[in-house]
């Protein structure tokens, strides 16, 4: 009876030993790979400078604050730069072989460049331009919040000019800046232009006056090239536009 009792007790230990060494393997084994993954694959939250990303996703509104979409393409020679600091290049860090996409917001105080350090506005940076930026990685490495972003397409790039209008003609018109600058602005508005105005609407004489602001947006090359095709090849092509006759009108002059 005795020795019974022991053989009993001496298989119950190695039960359990055994069950434990069972399901502790299975836990480790089942513990889902994205866990594993790897702090080292993902740089950690600072602030980096990244070179050469591609914009794959432009900003769905014309203002800041906004966001971009890009990506880090998965190169060897993919280099970042901590604290911003040239001389401190990192390796880039990957999944596997997949590239990086970045969320980048870009705030009201974010620096937007062209590719010779001259001003741009939100609207130059499009899909497909290479681009650098400045600014903080967040924890979950992917979103950066930039503080400057350069775009390196080589382009004519747009810039935001202030002043009083001292003079119109009909080619345009002269501002003066703050400075005492007289800058000649050749007049966007022309015949199919497409015009947003905001001001006090005289119905009584379809006119607007008090204008606010006019936003304009151009759109007579996409015009005459639907005109050009859908012309007879022996019809000549039409002549350049004149210029919009109500100008003045618009400003109240």
């Amino acid at each position: 009876m005795c020795k019974t009792i022991k053989f009993s007790v001496i298989l119950g230990l190695f039960l359990v030993i055994f069950l434990s060494a069972v399901f502790g393997a299975s836990a480790i084994e089942m513990t889902p790979a994205a866990d594993k993954i790897d702090l080292a694959s993902a740089l950690p939250a600072g602030f980096y400078q990244f070179s050469n990303l591609e914009i794959f996703k432009g900003s769905s509104v014309d203002e800041l604050p906004t966001a971009i979409e890009a990506i880090q393409k998965n190169e060897k020679s993919c280099v970042v730069y901590e604290n911003g600091k040239t001389d401190l290049p990192l390796s880039c860090a990957f999944n596997k072989n997949e590239s990086n996409n970045y969320q980048i917001q870009l705030e009201e105080r974010t620096t937007l460049l062209g590719v010779n350090q001259e001003p741009a506005l939100l609207s130059d940076f499009e899909a497909g331009d290479k681009i650098n930026v400045l600014g903080w990685l967040s924890a979950d490495s992917k979103t950066i919040r930039a503080a400057v972003v350069k775009n390196l397409a080589t382009k004519d790039f747009h810039q935001s000019f202030s002043g009083t209008v001292k003079k119109i003609s009909a080619d345009g018109f002269v501002i003066v800046s703050a400075k005492g600058d007289e800058i000649f602005v050749k007049t966007p508005i022309v015949e199919g232009t497409q015009v947003t105005i905001k001001g006090v609407f005289d119905k009584a004489n379809n006119a607007v006056k008090n204008v606010l602001s006019i936003l304009i947006r151009p759109t007579i090359v996409l015009q005459e090239k639907r005109t050009e095709a859908s012309q007879p090849v022996t019809t000549p092509s039409a002549k350049p536009s004149t210029l919009f006759k109500n100008f003045l009108k618009v400003f109240g002059l």
